[in-house]
């Protein structure tokens, strides 16, 4: 056991911090000194590809585009069914017009056919009195 160890610890264990946040050593050219060694700087992530760059622009186009067309397509909606409970609303004054109408109409009609009886009465009338003048005449 080694001082400033504790009993049952792992030996196969490194210590200090995980390989993977050291740098990797290079060793440096050959006129900077033989068996130098120097960290490898962090290389720089690649950049994308055109053709990725235009794929996700493109993207992004038909999402806006398709957000442009989801809009206007709700407000046409709004309108036609604005539109519609107006025309709705119109055809239930226009149908208690005429129902309002059909109504005059049966009393007018009604009016008409008892004058009409009566037209007819009178006619009768006239004529038994035209009968009995030209019989008493005789």
């Amino acid at each position: 056991m080694v001082a400033g160890e504790r009993p049952g610890a792992d030996l196969s264990a490194p210590s200090g911090p995980p390989p993977a946040l050291l740098p990797a050593p290079r060793r440096t050219p050959e006129g900077a000194g033989a068996g130098a060694v120097q960290p490898v700087l962090r290389q720089r992530p690649r950049r994308r590809s055109r053709s990725t760059a235009a794929v996700v622009l493109l993207l992004v186009a038909a999402v806006v585009a398709a957000l442009a067309l989801s809009a206007h397509l709700w407000g046409a909606a709004e309108a036609w069914r604005s539109q519609a409970q107006d025309a709705e609303a119109q055809r239930d004054r226009l149908a208690s017009t005429s129902v309002e109408l059909q109504r005059q109409l049966d009393e007018v009609q009604a009016a008409l056919d008892a004058s009409d009886a009566r037209v007819e009465q009178l006619a009768a009338e006239k004529a038994r009195a035209a009968d009995l003048r030209e019989a008493r005449s005789r």
